[in-house]
């Protein structure tokens, strides 16, 4: 299938634009190019952490209570969600966020 490991497939099945949904507005430059300011990157942000919340009271009602880690992000062009099982070995991205220098990143993990 292409991808290295189960993470990365999972990230990319289990992902979405939140600019689609939230109420930004999404510019477009001459060339095309999608614009999104600082406060509507926060907005984006915020329904990450939301849709993190009710990703996690999902999987916390199953019975073998999987791991997972949510995946948040937000740059000047989108903001995409992500979630996969929290696998020994295996990860997604980068988890120092301090490393991210063009987009704001949140990491949510619920381990049982």
């Amino acid at each position: 299938m292409g991808w290295p490991d189960l993470t990365h497939y999972e990230c990319q099945v289990n992902s979405f634009h939140l600019e689609d949904y939230a109420p930004v507005e999404v510019a477009l430059l001459e060339d095309g190019q999608p614009q999104i300011s600082d406060a509507d990157q926060v907005t984006l942000l915020r329904l990450g952490l939301a849709v993190a919340d009710a990703v996690r009271n999902r999987v916390r009602a199953h019975a073998s209570r999987t791991p997972i880690r949510c995946i948040i992000s937000a740059n000047d062009t989108n903001g995409v969600f992500r979630f996969h099982r929290i696998r020994s070995g295996e990860q997604w991205g980068v988890l120092n966020l301090d490393q991210y220098q063009w987009e704001m990143a949140v990491i949510v993990d619920d381990r049982p």
